[in-house]
């Protein structure tokens, strides 16, 4: 399961909320849907693409220990996002984006 702790958050001027953070454990890809913990609550979020920031060239996944930026969907409003957590959710990493309900 891969988890990133949220270091920054903005609201995405094409849509959506840009977020910041270091990876650990499993991948991110696009199109995945992930989990949004933020003060014992969660939320399902979607990502839509990354940003191209921190070194990141790939638009379609970010790798174990990487610094990455993402635009999210469906973040509810009104949440403090900045040291919220997203996982990734178990049996998601072995589908592909395309195969992900």
């Amino acid at each position: 399961m891969g988890e990133m702790r949220i270091e920054d958050a903005w609201p995405d001027p094409l849509g959506g909320v840009a977020v910041t953070g270091r990876l650990r454990g499993g991948p991110i890809r696009r199109g995945e849907t992930l989990r949004l913990t933020e003060n014992g609550r969660s939320f399902p979020v979607t990502v839509v693409r990354f940003l191209r920031l921190c070194g990141r060239q790939d638009p379609e996944i970010a790798r174990p220990e990487e610094n990455t930026g993402l635009v999210l969907r469906s973040v509810p409003e009104g949440l403090s996002l900045i040291g919220g957590l997203l996982l990734t959710e178990p049996g998601d990493l072995d589908r592909r984006p395309e195969q992900r309900p």
